[in-house]
């Protein structure tokens, strides 16, 4: 249930990200100041590089990567993807063998 919730959150995160890119784009303020439109694009072009490194990465090391595949069409669900799935495996796997990761 608590694993759900915070899947639940982090696609509300996204969300949240990509609905305020496109309040700020659409905006009059958004066009005039050069930092925000730089953010504005930066903001944009992250989520879709981001996808296709979640894609990457479930084809690659799980075991079944089709619901991961299909969660990368989700905005910013890589960066769930990577708090919650890649950093908890790159930890359970530290211990075991030493000589791998030096």
């Amino acid at each position: 249930m608590k694993k759900l919730v915070r899947l639940f959150l982090w696609i509300i995160l996204g969300f949240l990200a990509t609905g305020l890119a496109f309040w700020t784009f659409m905006t009059e303020a958004g066009h005039s100041n050069p930092m925000l439109v730089v953010l504005v694009v930066a903001i944009y072009a992250v989520g879709p590089i981001g996808a296709f490194w979640m894609m990457y990465m479930s084809i690659r090391h799980e075991r079944n990567p089709v619901p991961m595949i299909l969660m990368a069409f989700v905005p910013y669900a890589f960066l769930w993807y990577y708090f919650e799935r890649v950093r908890t495996r790159r930890h359970m796997t530290e211990g075991r063998n030493p000589g791998i990761h030096s």
